[in-house]
């Protein structure tokens, strides 16, 4: 396993090669979310078709804050009501080596504190987990891939409950991991990943990366007097 250091704390890693060019369009990115390393080259989602059905929900302008921003939230949980999970959630890091963190426990998801945070009014939240590891068993995203567009995403952050609505999952093989999935200054939403496909026993990789995009649940419409 290797360590990473992110803001003076050692973050005990997998293997997730992930360049520092991340946020530009360019970015190479590799995930190991599951029992191996899985290679991931980010390119352009020309490059990437769609692999499932609902739409990637990109290109809208960001809303623009209403007051002056407060103090980032840092999330906690991840709760996806329909398969029942309720994680805990860890702060991840990318090293000089160019690898982001997975925490160590497949039960365990982790946030990408460099992507947006919870209800920040542009950029993505990143949250990646294993798939599955060999001593733990099955991990939080394990059942990603039949996550349904409609379907309730919750992180619970140290401000409040900061809710999304799941629009589209896709599979993407690991060569073509689109590099806006990573975009910092797009329109707010919530982005889960991780890996899914056939696995190599030989190689101990997926061929695939599994990702789930939401955007935030709007507000309740006030009822109306008859």
């Amino acid at each position: 396993m290797h360590t990473v250091r992110t803001a003076g704390v050692p973050v005990q890693r997998t293997g997730i090669p992930i360049r520092s060019a991340l946020v530009a369009a360019t970015a190479a990115v590799a995930l190991a979310l599951g029992v191996g390393a899985v290679a991931v080259v980010a390119r352009s989602p020309a490059d990437a078709p769609p692999a499932g059905p609902g739409t990637v929900p990109v290109g809208a302008p960001p809303p623009r804050p209403a007051a002056a921003a407060a103090a980032p939230a840092v999330p906690a949980r991840l709760l996806l009501p329909d398969l029942g999970v309720n994680a805990p959630v860890e702060s991840v890091g990318v090293g000089a080596d160019g690898q982001l963190g997975v925490p160590v426990d497949p039960a365990v998801v982790g946030w990408w504190p460099d992507g947006a945070a919870p209800g920040s009014g542009r950029g993505t939240v990143v949250i990646d987990g294993h798939v599955n590891t060999r001593a733990g068993g099955p991990g939080a995203l394990s059942r990603l891939h039949v996550l349904r567009p409609g379907a309730g995403a919750t992180v619970l952050t140290d401000a409040g409950a900061v809710r999304y609505v799941v629009q589209v999952v896709r599979s993407y093989p690991k060569e073509t991991l689109p590099a806006e999935v990573f975009d910092s200054a797009g329109p707010p939403r919530l982005v889960l990943i991780t890996c899914g496909g056939a696995f190599d026993r030989h190689t101990r990789q997926y061929a695939d990366n599994v990702v789930a995009y939401a955007t935030p649940e709007p507000p309740a419409r006030a009822s109306t007097p008859g």
